[in-house]
């Protein structure tokens, strides 16, 4: 697997590119913003460790350093140009909490924001679920209403009741079936997850219309005019996860 790391510090680079290294990724690294678009569109990866303060080109702190969240502008072109990308964010400024809650509220997928200097353990795991497709915006102590809260502002009346009645039934699927959510509402089409599952194409088809049936989407087109079942699966995984799983 394919990993990303993108720091100023080459230290703490060259740390995180050991650790990950030693878990099986193979790392590339960049210590800039210009840099890590380059590497990106000559072999995008499967996944980005990106530090929030970075400078835009190299040699950018020079005698002033660029104490700017450039990271946070990658983190969202990165998102834009390959929504399936699993992107961590590091930062050892809690200020910059917002910015990456701001990402979630957009409902992107598989974003998870840990803090510099913590066990490294955590990296691997915030690793684990956004390959799986899940968010983790805030990971120390959050406030999960208020998040919830801030979320659902962003929902429209008219898809908020499907949205909750989706999140509401999401406990009745099986862990096959919410693993297979997961994945779909980060973008990721039904033949990538057979391959990542082992499964073939008809059996995740199969699974897929489960899904729906049981969220009570499956007629979704013709019920309410205008809505579609994937993105109300999104924000219902979205949702789900910040009341269940942070």
């Amino acid at each position: 697997m394919d990993v990303l790391v993108v720091d100023d510090d080459g230290f703490a680079r060259s740390g995180l590119s050991l650790y990950l290294a030693s878990l099986g990724y193979q790392v590339r690294q960049a210590g800039d913003v210009q840099t890590a678009w380059q590497l990106v569109l000559a072999a995008p990866p499967a996944l980005a460790v990106l530090n929030v303060v970075l400078p835009l080109q190299p040699n950018g702190r020079g005698a002033f350093p660029a104490m700017e969240p450039h990271g946070l502008g990658l983190a969202q072109r990165l998102k834009k140009a390959y929504p399936t990308m699993g992107l961590v964010l590091l930062s050892a400024h809690a200020a910059y909490e917002r910015e990456v809650l701001h990402l979630t509220r957009q409902h992107v997928r598989s974003v998870a924001f840990l803090h510099k200097g913590g066990d490294m353990g955590r990296l691997e795991v915030a690793l684990q679920e956004v390959l799986a497709g899940r968010s983790l915006p805030h990971a120390d102590g959050i406030n999960r209403y208020a998040l919830a809260t801030a979320v659902t502002t962003h929902f429209s009346a008219a898809e908020t009741p499907w949205i909750e009645q989706a999140v509401a039934e999401f406990a009745s699927l099986s862990p096959r079936e919410q693993e297979v959510a997961h994945l779909l509402a980060a973008s990721h089409t039904t033949g990538y997850i057979a391959a990542r599952l082992g499964l073939n194409r008809g059996s995740v088809d199969n699974i897929v219309s489960r899904i729906y049936a049981r969220l009570g989407l499956a007629d979704l087109k013709n019920q309410a005019d205008g809505l579609r079942p994937l993105p109300i699966l999104i924000k219902a995984c979205l949702l789900h996860d910040i009341q269940h799983r942070l």
